[in-house]
């Protein structure tokens, strides 16, 4: 683009978001910050990976003018129009607003947020902040799910969504009231590309295994984020229960020598955890993922829980997909739509 038009598309961005302005309010972030956005918003950006999901999820996935390139196996299965959703490696402000965008979900990144404003672009921060029990991080997911709907004008569906939520909560909370410390399963959670990269102590994982009755404590104890371990942390933690995400395949310690003596692979207790319209280990289906997790570390006390069932009652609810039997068995297996699990993006 020569200067001289992108000079004009920045003048006409700013003077159409200006125009919006007029008629805006001010909502507060997750991060805290007040942003003025409009009153009405139509077009969006989905700046993290986990957008789509949230804004799919709230029923307003029309409104997504474009997407960060990200490749959840059951996003076009349950959407095909998501296909047309232009997507990006690196949001560029120009082009967002040469698409109209008036307001973008983004990762709390100071510089970018800055630029963005300077375009005349609304910038939130969506995601939810570091927590420090339970109780805080269940907040945490209702808020960022009703932060969405706050600034999409769909109140209703998050408030319907956590009352969803909440019921998983209560269910596996009643029947893990009585475990002892003992009786929880080391876990870890592979979540790749390779075997020795996993998620810290402020992911989603951590907790969901915790209250589903898991020892998260590999994760517990490492920093926050994305985070690789060495071999020698991992034998020593020795696992009883590996998890496996983000499509990757278990083949990844089954059949590397260096995890040959480790509990969960001598004792074939490694799983492939389901991903869906998000990756589970950072999606709104986290109530899922729970579910599952809790359904392989204590069979014994969720006999009766049937996943299946489960998933069915949540794509139908709140993706509008009515997911078949064939299709519903892949997804609990790991798979995608295809029977296969693959990763095309490698994140």
């Amino acid at each position: 683009m020569s200067g001289r038009i992108a000079i004009l598309v920045l003048a006409l961005g700013i003077a159409a978001t200006a125009a919006a302005a007029a008629d805006g309010i001010t909502i507060t972030d997750v991060k805290g910050r007040q942003v003025e956005i409009p009153r009405t918003v139509e077009r969006v950006a989905c700046l993290t990976g986990a957008c789509y999901e949230k804004v799919f999820l709230l029923g307003q996935a029309d409104k997504i003018a474009a997407r960060a390139a990200t490749y959840p196996p059951w996003m076009f299965q349950t959407n095909p129009n998501a296909k047309t959703i232009p997507t990006f490696s690196a949001p560029n402000t120009e082009d967002l607003m040469s698409r109209r965008v008036e307001v973008a979900f983004a990762f709390d990144r100071p510089q970018q947020l800055d630029a963005l404003a300077a375009a005349g672009i609304a910038a939130v921060v969506a995601t939810a902040p570091v927590v420090d029990d339970e109780a805080a991080f269940a907040e945490s997911v209702r808020r960022e799910v009703r932060f969405y709907a706050e600034v999409l004008g769909a109140k209703a569906a998050a408030e319907t969504w956590c009352t969803d939520f909440d019921r998983r909560l209560a269910t596996v909370a009643g029947r893990m009231a009585t475990l002892a410390a003992k009786d929880r399963p080391r876990v870890y959670y592979l979540r790749g590309p390779d075997a020795q990269t996993t998620h810290g102590r402020d992911s989603n994982i951590r907790w969901y295994g915790e209250m589903a009755g898991g020892d998260m404590g590999l994760s517990r104890q490492a920093r926050p984020g994305i985070v690789q371990l060495t071999i020698e942390e991992i034998v020593l933690w020795n696992p009883e229960v590996i998890f496996v995400g983000r499509q990757y395949a278990p083949t990844l310690v089954t059949q590397d020598p260096r995890w040959r003596d480790v509990a969960a692979v001598k004792n074939g207790r490694v799983y492939t955890i389901p991903d869906g319209v998000f990756f589970w280990d950072s999606s709104s289906e986290g109530g899922l993922l729970m579910e599952f997790m809790a359904k392989i570390l204590h069979p014994d006390r969720f006999a009766d829980l049937d996943l299946a069932a489960e998933v069915k009652g949540y794509y139908r609810q709140f993706y509008h997909y009515s997911i078949s039997d064939d299709e519903v068995g892949k997804l609990l297996h790991g798979d995608g739509p295809d029977g296969r699990r693959v990763n095309p993006a490698g994140n």
